[in-house]
């Protein structure tokens, strides 16, 4: 069928070399096919038509060439052309996964692809009408459309299409949820915006704000000088070139909502004197007119920073299409009674350094300079603030008001004050900026402080490399909007007592079961490359490369790492690598994967192509990776082909040899869930007490369920990774060659299945339908018990939660003090941060249950197993 495609579209082709102006009708064309032939020029075109590129075409067909006759040199059939499409198109890889869905066929048929789409990709619920649409957007054979048949070149386009992307689509626009407090949000931020290479020198231009604009970015660095013309203009201080605000402000104002329509947010550090000062103001306010962000219309908004507790800053959404000015801000004391146009503040840098720490009196006899009551009274909902340490922090800053961390500064205490800096931003909004060492626009890696929840950390977006794709991959999804909602854990909710997991402050994963994430086991295979060009940057290029991959995992210590494939030498055009590895991602919200190619063969720059995305943004299944520059742009038709498989990381431990090990380590997991510690009240201590008993039964259920697919698995002989829809395929798979269909049956009751099977089934398919049962009963278990058990656990939670407004004033009645005061009422927090992680984690297994009992209906529908 492919062949006949292939020719009759061939025959076309010369047909029309030979004569453009004569019609011929279909049974010509095999005539003239077999007669006709057309030079290497015609030839490359004709294949161009089918998506060869020309380079590749002249190496086949002269590669051809030396095959044939003197006589027939230089001039090709349409036989030839087949042969080398199929050369050039098909990828033993794509073509055997194919045959092993298609039962060893050529093409797939709807129920095939129905069962691929299925088992393999995630999809729920396929219908022959989405299997009839994949096969007319992607096959390009008529005679396959018409029959319902996917082949090799239309499963291959199937593949490379977006919907085989390894980017989850649904992320693609804004997906989550915008009506929380900024300080929520971590928000795509730029560091000297203006500059276009180096801090000393370099140029400065208005293309700086247009590129991090295009980009997604929210926060643009502005710093203001006296211009020498009597108009302010931006520079770095240094020996940067100059460009007018004016000019600055206007392209801003052009291209602030381009991208997004998210709120803006101009960091003016403002060295100028009083007369530019209102210079500034007045651009800004004829510039961006109704879009900035005022008192005024913060209160026409119904915001008010300080009149809810739980919410102290409005949410993007309540700001979308504003621009907000965040600088310093002349102090309340300085009153609009006052005649004066400027009043005064600290003369002080807005970074905080770890080497500049100064005492209270120190602070108070700095130096001081004019601020114009103008500029001023724009910065109206994000002030610049100067930070002295966590304890002043939380009983003196207000919500509006904004520190700004040096890189070593928030390095250091990320390092060693974690747990104090995540409360912090929990609270407020946290600014980070590159050292000021790195003079060469390097950029620093923002994953240690997103870590900790620092919402602002600025790059340098003119500098390309490592560093800046993954802030671009953090920023990928929710529809590149430049604001990501943080994990729960690092927002504040609607109680004081909320612990932070202990494991990203002390990186030790045994600890992580305060987290109400469950961890996640991602398998990646690397399967393939497909058109990798040579390094764009590299002077000293080889002829060919020598490709491998390199995968890396950004996240909390313990979930960074890295791993390399082996090198396949001398093939850029589609390697094969076929190497599998797993990755333990405990906090999945806040990880990233990498994906580089580089070549083993370069003398100076091996850098290929590179793809980064968040975790909870891949697609499971078979996906193609499309590589990106170091520059951030595509690369035409340059791919990886990958498999991925993620699973929930069981919390019970899997059978090993040594029984006794086994159990030990079960019985030591079960006592770790339900580890509360005291908090000296007798009252919420017989609270916690109460919930023992349903944890563990939840623990057992989930434990349960676990083993039973472990088994399942092992009967159908699949690898632990696979999922149910795989065991059901395999099953019928058996009971097809051993012509025993009939002998199973499932019937949905009530979207529950039913398994109805003869006893005298060969053993081991008896036993393989046994153990689906199984998954099926301990499912349906989990489900009807875990409904009991999580309102248990949510009584207690209330009745504690209620007792927590309180708690201080509870503990000090019972004599608490000092040391014994503090520790109790970490032991509270901790302890209700378990129970809530474990009353999540319950939620999730019962989700996850119903989607597996739901899987088992939809996959024996699809191999016929299920009655009508």
């Amino acid at each position: 069928m492919r062949d006949r495609w292939l020719r009759d579209a061939f025959a076309v082709g010369l047909s029309s070399s030979a004569s453009e102006s004569e019609q011929i009708n279909h049974n010509e064309y095999q005539t003239l096919s077999a007669k006709s032939s057309i030079d290497e020029e015609e030839a490359v075109r004709l294949l161009g038509d089918y998506g060869i590129s020309q380079d590749k075409a002249k190496i086949r067909l002269q590669e051809l060439q030396t095959r044939k006759h003197e006589d027939g040199r230089g001039l090709f059939s349409a036989e030839d052309l087949v042969d080398v499409f199929k050369k050039l198109t098909t990828r033993p890889e794509i073509y055997h996964l194919l045959v092993r869905y298609s039962r060893n066929q050529d093409f797939l048929s709807t129920e095939d692809l129905t069962l691929f789409l299925e088992a393999e990709q995630g999809t729920s619920k396929v219908t022959s009408e989405k299997c009839a649409d994949i096969i007319k957007r992607f096959e390009p054979s008529t005679e396959a459309k018409l029959l319902g048949h996917l082949g090799i070149d239309g499963f291959t386009n199937f593949l490379l299409s977006p919907e085989c992307d390894i980017f989850n689509p649904t992320n693609a626009s804004v997906c989550q949820d915008m009506d929380q407090s900024l300080n929520h949000y971590f928000i795509a931020s730029s560091h000297n915006t203006f500059l276009l290479a180096d801090q000393l020198k370099g140029p400065s231009s208005v293309d700086g704000f247009i590129h991090a604009l295009r980009h997604g970015c929210r926060c643009l660095d502005l710093h203001c000088f006296d211009g020498s013309d009597g108009q302010p203009s931006i520079h770095n201080g240094t020996l940067t070139s100059h460009i007018p605000l004016s000019e600055a402000l206007d392209v801003i104002n052009s291209h602030a909502f381009e991208k997004t329509d998210y709120p803006l947010i101009l960091c003016i550090e403002i060295q100028c004197s009083i007369s530019q000062q209102e210079l500034v103001a007045q651009l800004l306010v004829e510039t961006f007119g109704e879009k900035l962000v005022l008192h005024y219309i913060l209160l026409t908004m119904n915001i008010n920073i300080n009149s809810n507790k739980n919410r102290s800053l409005p949410s993007p959404n309540d700001l979308r299409g504003k621009i907000i000015i965040k600088s310093k801000k002349l102090p309340p004391c300085f009153s609009n009674e006052n005649n004066k146009e400027y009043g005064e503040i600290i003369d002080d840098a807005d970074c905080y350094e770890v080497t500049r720490r100064r005492s209270r009196k120190e602070s108070n006899s700095k130096k001081h300079r004019k601020l114009s009551r103008a500029f001023s009274d724009l910065v109206c909902l994000l002030r610049s603030a100067p930070f002295e340490d966590f304890n002043a922090a939380f009983n003196e800053q207000q919500p509006d008001q904004i520190c700004t961390f040096s890189e070593n500064a928030g390095l250091h205490l990320a390092t060693s004050d974690a747990e104090e800096f995540i409360n912090y931003n929990k609270r407020f909004i946290s600014r980070v900026t590159p050292g000021t060492w790195r003079v060469d626009s390097s950029n620093l890696n923002p994953q240690d402080f997103w870590n900790v929840g620092c919402q602002m950390v600025a790059m340098n977006y003119q500098t390309a490399g490592k560093f800046m794709d993954v802030y671009f991959g953090r920023f990928l999804t929710n529809g590149n909007c430049g604001y990501v909602l943080k994990p729960r854990y690092l927002r504040s909710d609607n109680t004081d007592m909320t612990a932070t997991p202990p494991s990203i402050v002390t990186g030790r994963l045994s600890t992580n079961l305060y987290s109400s994430n469950t961890p996640q086991i991602l398998h990646i295979k690397i399967i393939s490359a497909l058109h990798l060009p040579r390094p764009e940057q590299a002077e000293l290029k080889a002829n060919s490369i020598d490709p491998y991959v390199v995968v890396q995992i950004f996240g909390v210590p313990t979930d960074s790492d890295e791993v390399r494939t082996k090198t396949v030498y001398h093939n850029s055009e589609n390697p094969q690598f076929n190497e599998a590895f797993e990755f333990e991602i405990a906090f999945p919200e806040l990880a990233l994967v990498r994906f580089v190619v580089l070549d083993d063969d370069s003398l100076d720059y091996d850098f290929i192509g590179q793809y980064t995305l968040p975790f909870e943004s891949i697609q499971t299944g078979y996906r193609h990776v499309h590589l990106h520059t170091m520059s951030g742009e595509l690369i035409a038709d340059a791919y990886l082909f990958v498999h991925i498989v993620i699973n929930s990381k069981c919390l019970a431990v899997k059978p090993r040899r040594s029984s006794s090990r086994y159990h030990y380590s079960l019985m030591r997991r079960k006592l770790s869930i339900a580890s509360f510690r005291p908090v000296y009240h007798k009252q919420i201590d017989d609270l916690f007490k109460s919930a023992i008993q349903p944890l563990e039964a939840a623990f057992e259920y989930r434990h349960t369920v676990e083993q039973s697919l472990h088994g399942l698995n092992e009967m159908c002989g699949l690898p632990d990774i696979s999922n149910v829809k795989q065991c059901v395929r395999k099953i019928a798979t058996r009971l097809q060659k051993a012509n025993l269909v009939g002998a199973v049956a499932i019937r949905n009751n009530s979207d529950v299945p039913i398994f109805e099977y003869s006893t005298t089934l060969p053993e081991l398919s008896r036993q393989s339908v046994a153990a689906l049962e199984q998954v099926t009963n301990q499912c349906r278990a989990l489900i009807d018990n875990g409904t009991v058990i999580h309102k248990k656990l949510v009584s207690v939670q209330t009745e504690i939660s209620d007792l927590s407004k309180d708690i201080s004033k509870l503990l000090e009645t019972n004599g608490l003090r000092g040391k014994k005061f503090t520790k109790a009422i970490d032991n509270f927090s901790g302890n209700l941060a378990l129970l809530r992680g474990q009353t999540d984690l319950l939620d999730k297994a019962k989700e996850d249950a119903t989607i597996t009992i739901r899987q088992i209906l939809e996959a024996a529908e699809t191999t016929h197993l299920l009655l009508s």
